[in-house]
């Protein structure tokens, strides 16, 4: 089992312990009644009125949770016991939901708690958790009342409240663990106050559930990207001249969008201000040079690689980290949430899983992942201005494992594409379909024998087809052993691409697709981020692939698991996979992931030991 599946079971390990401890007399006085009766925010009340269902909701790290297991042990003073929930009811706040017909309402809040294109059924555990959390009519309170009804599932016709226990009061907690990797493990539980013998504990009717994975809640992403935290040791800069410098001015430019480049977080005690890197990584040659030599010399022989199969399947394992940590930061994407805070959860999924980022210190990038918003073409550097509803948002990912670097990237319109409407929200949709379907016709062309040249073929026709352009500037390449090799993979018509694909190429096909006819790109004075000329939107989606005896091996394709973000495909919540657009052909198609669901289960028979009273 992996570090981060041990991670994973030692967390909720403690989160159950934490259950546990709430479900002590002394919890009801010491946290519940102290959330019930303060005064919450008033941005929280008008949003707490409009909805029907509340419960407590705790957010915190794993590493903070596990240091307070010891307070949870049965030998610990019942007094420290005391003070800790006390502790944790003041971190802890009200969240509300409303549980109806219509939940599309809502959504946007149940987003901003869990994230974005989580699983259906972690999608159903929640809402169902919140329908038992429906507030008793005739009660009362300072902070809004966190009371539960029946336990109904969320499309019951029958409203809660009118079956409520008069005997008891019930109260509802979901605890949320933001694990090292960047994503987070949710559980919930219910409690209940005898009103006839003044016990408290956990509610016998009420199944606990564990919700995995989902996403660090917006107001938790915030601690990571807030320049008003600064100190002597923590500076929040500009990026400058290719990432060698910083500077306190927004430097001067002809900007071509509406964008701006905002402050990056450079905390002077690390290593040139970049996130440290675990010893145990085996790091990429540029982490202390940014100068990849051995990639600059393999470029100059102009050969493509033939891996055999053993080295495919160690490509195989980069690209997989790197596909979990594109889909831990696509569920964190919403509006208010900052790209400095999406790299840190990219970072730290990453080094969780032994691998290194690749584009740290890459010819001096300063950041672990390209985040790339709205006009931006390629090669954004993640800053602190929060996403807004409406950007359409590139993350691009490499991870370097076992010696091998696996690449992808995605594109993500912020907010519910599904809702949205307008001129530049349909525009923006129109953008990302033809960017997707421009990678799959790519992807189309690769078998043995086939040109490279001909990528661009099939990619402009689709272009062509949606009335857009394709960025010339920049093109897939060779990936491997090196981060950018030969070949060379022009996206555009015309192009004079040399080679032709033999089984064991490893490359990757990225179309750079811009909402005109304009295709030239320029630099911002950062010297990386390149943005439209004529500041349009501009779109991309990227694989990592293999040529093989067959036809194409696609390394980096979406999982049952990966969110579920697209608007333009048909996704089938029935079963494991999801639909292409229109014809496409099944290049994109979706595979199992075993060691997920492994990691699910084991979860899963935790909480069950929990709902069993076992000791755990």
């Amino acid at each position: 089992m992996s570090p981060a599946s041990n991670e994973k079971e030692e967390t909720l390990s403690s989160a159950i312990a934490l259950l546990e401890l709430l479900s002590s007399q002394h919890a009801l006085e010491n946290f519940f009644h102290e959330i019930l009766n303060r005064k919450e925010e008033e941005e929280e009340e008008e949003a707490r009125s409009k909805s029907n269902s509340k419960c407590v909701f705790f957010e915190i790290s794993s590493t903070a949770l596990r240091a307070l297991s010891n307070v949870f042990k049965k030998e610990t003073a019942e007094t420290l016991k005391r003070s800790a929930v006390k502790t944790i009811a003041k971190k802890s706040r009200i969240v509300s939901l409303f549980i109806g017909d219509d939940q599309s309402d809502d959504m946007e809040r149940f987003e901003e708690l869990f994230g974005c294109g989580i699983s259906m059924e972690n999608v159903q555990k929640l809402f169902k958790f919140f329908a038992r959390c429906t507030r008793s009519s005739g009660s009362s309170g300072g902070g809004g009342d966190v009371r539960v009804g029946s336990a109904d599932d969320v499309d019951s016709d029958t409203n809660s409240d009118t079956n409520s226990d008069t005997n008891s009061d019930k109260y509802g907690v979901i605890v949320s663990v933001r694990l090292r990797c960047g994503e987070s493990v949710a559980i919930g539980a219910t409690y209940e106050e005898s009103k006839n013998t003044g016990k408290f504990g956990k509610s016998e009717n009420d199944e606990a559930f564990v919700a995995y994975p989902v996403a660090p809640s917006t107001k938790f992403l915030e601690l990571q990207s807030s320049p008003g935290k600064e100190t002597d040791d923590v500076k929040w800069l500009y990026c400058d001249d290719k990432g060698n410098a910083r500077t306190e001015e927004m430097p001067n430019f002809k900007w071509k969008g509406k964008l701006r480049p905002w402050k990056i977080s450079h905390q002077e005690k690390l290593f040139r201000g970049m996130r440290k890197v675990p010893d145990s990584v085996v790091k990429a040659e540029w982490w202390e040079t940014s100068r990849p030599l051995a990639e600059e010399r393999a470029r100059q022989q102009r050969v493509a690689d033939e891996l055999p199969k053993n080295e495919i399947e160690k490509l195989r394992k980069a690209c997989e980290i790197g596909r979990g940590a594109i889909d831990c930061v696509v569920r964190a994407i919403r509006p208010g949430v900052t790209p400095e805070a999406l790299d840190v959860l990219c970072h730290d999924y990453i080094c969780d899983n032994n691998a290194y980022p690749s584009p740290l210190n890459y010819y001096c990038f300063p950041k672990s992942c390209c985040i790339s918003v709205n006009e931006v073409i390629c090669h954004g550097i993640p800053d602190c201005r929060p996403l807004e509803r409406g950007d359409i948002v590139n993350v691009d990912v490499t991870a370097f494992f076992g010696g091998y670097h696996g690449d992808l990237n995605e594109t993500v319109y912020v907010g519910n594409a599904n809702v949205d409407s307008g001129e530049n929200s349909e525009a923006a949709k129109k953008l990302l379909k033809c960017a997707y379907e421009c990678l799959a016709s790519g992807i189309a062309v690769v078998k043995p024998d086939a040109r490279y040249r001909d990528i661009g073929e099939n990619v402009s026709s689709v272009a062509d087809k949606y009335d857009c352009s394709v960025v010339r500037t920049y093109c897939g390449h060779g990936i491997g052993k090196h981060f950018h090799c030969f070949p060379n993979v022009p996206h555009y018509k015309g192009n004079k691409a040399t080679g032709a694909m033999k089984p064991g190429h490893a490359f990757t096909i990225e179309p750079m697709i811009n909402l005109s006819k304009e295709w030239r790109d320029e630099l911002w004075p950062d010297g990386w981020t390149a943005v439209t000329k004529d500041g349009s939107l501009s779109a991309q989606y990227e694989h990592t692939m293999v040529c093989t005896e067959f036809g194409v091996d696609v390394l980096t394709k979406r999982t049952k698991n990966s969110p579920k973000v697209f608007p333009f495909i048909a996704y089938d919540h029935s079963s494991t996979g999801e639909a292409p657009p229109n014809d496409v052909g099944k290049t994109m198609q979706v595979d199992s992931e075993p060691a997920q669901s492994k990691i699910v289960s084991d979860l899963e028979s935790l909480i069950r030991a929990f709902n069993n009273n076992v000791s755990i």
